[in-house]
């Protein structure tokens, strides 16, 4: 794998290359830069299969980078020391991220899920649509959903619960159902922020589609489905409901 490092904290820089050295050696870096036009330039040059990308760097930011390549099929795996609330936008958009001081298992992951796939064009595209959207409409994010086949771009406030096929969740929106390639436990770790509630083993539910909890432990949806409330989540199911 070859890439490149875009950084402009010469400390973190370092400590990256040598984290990459340590995690796996047979990763060529090409290059590194500092600024925006270098990046670019170095990028478009290069041509890398993965580029490591500061989000903050100098005479502007990772975005205008990226905005600036000439048909990059590679993978970015974004860098930042801000956990806020672009970290979610990250996470909704399916791109991956490290947070400073990276962390070496950290890395490690993200360095397996970019040599499993180097991301199409038009899917890195729609990728970083979402990361823009979310980072300027905080009030109506969006996620990507990503299938075996193909990745759908939703809005957060379309989803009316998600259910757990095994290792798959199951997506019931307003139109449609879809089926995901990961499991449950993923989904509820990120939509928890959203105020999404587990009802249960199986299933993660919208709170903005809730009726009430029926007296045979059930919550009702508006569409008058009934989920079941596990009867170790009864108490807080309902002191979460009581606050919607």
């Amino acid at each position: 794998m070859k890439a490149v490092l875009i950084e402009d904290e010469n400390n973190a820089k370092e400590a990256l290359i040598d984290l990459l050295k340590l995690i796996d050696p047979n990763i060529k870096i090409l290059g590194t830069a500092q600024s925006v036009e270098n990046a670019v330039k170095l990028i478009n040059d290069k041509k890398p299969e993965i580029v490591f990308l500061d989000i903050h760097i100098k005479n502007g930011n990772g975005f205008d980078v990226l905005e600036k390549l000439n048909n990059f099929k590679g993978s970015v795996i974004f860098t930042t020391a801000h956990e806020n609330y672009a970290i979610k936008a990250f996470k909704y958009s399916a791109l991956d991220y490290l947070l400073k001081p990276i962390s070496p298992i950290e890395l490690k992951a993200v360095l397996e899920s970019a040599k499993e796939k180097i991301l199409k064009e038009e899917a890195f595209n729609e990728m970083l649509a979402v990361v823009k959207h979310n980072k300027q409409n905080k009030t109506e994010p969006k996620i990507i959903l990503k299938t075996l086949n193909n990745q759908y771009v939703v809005l957060i406030s379309d989803i009316i619960r998600c259910k757990s096929e095994g290792a798959y969740t199951n997506f019931h929106l307003k139109k449609r159902k879809i089926l995901t390639s990961k499991n449950l436990k993923y989904y509820d770790n990120l939509l928890s922020e959203e105020g999404f509630i587990r009802t249960h083993q199986s299933h993660l539910v919208n709170p903005k589609y809730i009726r009430k909890i029926t007296k045979n432990g059930f919550v009702e949806l508006l569409n008058d489905e009934l989920i079941p409330v596990s009867a170790r989540k009864k108490a807080l199911v309902t002191k979460q409901i009581s606050e919607i």
